[in-house]
């Protein structure tokens, strides 16, 4: 089946917020490119992803300026419930809460709606530069293409196999989902997200959270611990047993749910996020390591990921030279770089 290579201009590689937001951007700015677009993932949608699942009022302006209206359900959060050692706040902070195979599904169907190639089930196990395209490799096809935007998380192969992953960037998340009572819950009566702060104490660089959703229309909490590990060369705190103090103080046993956890890889401006004819985006890229917020940010990567494509499409210039500084002059990478030093210091 590897016998003729498939030809396109662009592969985006993950179909995820990043990868799909690009993809709908790229037709947006240009419709007629829609069929040269591939869009491969190693998931068949909706697939499991674990997250906090808050989309806030930024990831909100994006899906408007990519023209998406998506229903999915969703719960508003309307205060932000903060607790440290010796004190506990309430803020005024809105944002909604959905989960994130509704929310990816949703997305990437925008995108196909939109007439691009997309190949789910499909994984990435190669890739290979040459002076005049990118070979991209899976198990049953080879394609070749003129650039690709590696979207494919913080596991990245893209990133891998391009020497730019660094294991001194890995944040670590575990969370579990535990059923709730809409008419008692406070977290659900009060509209309230909870970020306790009290595991810094022991030697967690995070927090632990009680976000309330609705998982299939029925209420549900979504509770982790997050750990940015922004400062690499500390001890690693033991997450599991901190985890299941947290939760015993709110009258859960850890041992009766299904405990899932996962990587997110925080951005660095000073690191590289591409070479010629690949460049990165989204948790390819690297999320912010004060709260791990991925969703806007991965958003907004694959906007400019895909300004950046059609104007390397219209010059013929495939180096990508100024990706690095369109990074850290847009707005939300002035966001990544100002919360990274906000995490940096928190954490202490």
């Amino acid at each position: 089946m590897k016998d003729s290579v498939l030809d396109y201009d662009i592969i985006i590689v993950g179909a995820g917020p990043a990868g799909s937001a690009a993809a709908i951007h790229l037709t947006n700015l240009q419709p007629r490119l829609a069929r040269r677009i591939l869009l491969l993932d190693k998931a068949i949608f909706p697939r499991s992803k674990l997250c906090g699942g808050g989309v806030t009022a930024q990831a909100d302006a994006v899906l408007m300026k990519l023209g998406i209206h998506m229903e999915v359900p969703a719960f508003p959060i309307h205060q932000c419930q903060v607790i440290f050692p010796d004190r506990s706040f309430r803020l005024a902070l809105g944002f909604r809460v959905v989960r994130r195979e509704e929310f990816d599904y949703a997305l990437f169907c925008a995108a196909c709606e939109r007439g691009i190639v997309a190949h789910p089930g499909e994984v990435v196990i190669d890739l290979v530069r040459e002076p005049e395209a990118v070979t991209v490799c899976t198990p049953t096809t080879i394609y070749r293409a003129r650039m690709v935007i590696g979207a494919d998380g913080a596991n990245s192969i893209i990133a891998r196999r391009l020497g730019l992953a660094r294991a001194d960037r890995i944040s670590r998340l575990i969370e579990i989902v535990t059923p709730a009572d809409a008419q008692h819950t406070s977290e659900f009566v009060e509209h309230t997200a909870v970020f306790d702060f009290t595991p810094i104490s022991r030697g967690v660089q995070g927090y632990y959270w009680d976000f309330p959703c609705l998982n299939q229309g029925m209420p549900t909490v979504n509770r982790g611990l997050f750990d940015s590990r922004v400062r690499p060369y500390r001890p690693r705190a033991a997450l599991k047993s901190i985890f299941a103090e947290q939760l015993a103080a709110r009258g859960i046993a850890l041992d009766e749910f299904s405990l899932q956890g996962h990587p997110e890889r925080w951005f660095d401006a000073a690191a590289k996020h591409s070479v010629p004819r690949v460049l990165l985006a989204g948790d390819a890229a690297g999320v912010e390591p004060f709260l791990g917020e991925g969703i806007s940010y991965a958003l907004n990567f694959g906007l400019l990921a895909a300004q950046v494509a059609i104007d390397a499409l219209a010059r013929n210039d495939f180096s990508f030279s100024g990706y690095e500084r369109c990074l850290r002059t847009s707005d939300f990478g002035r966001s990544l770089r100002w919360k990274r030093f906000v995490a940096h210091h928190f954490y202490r």
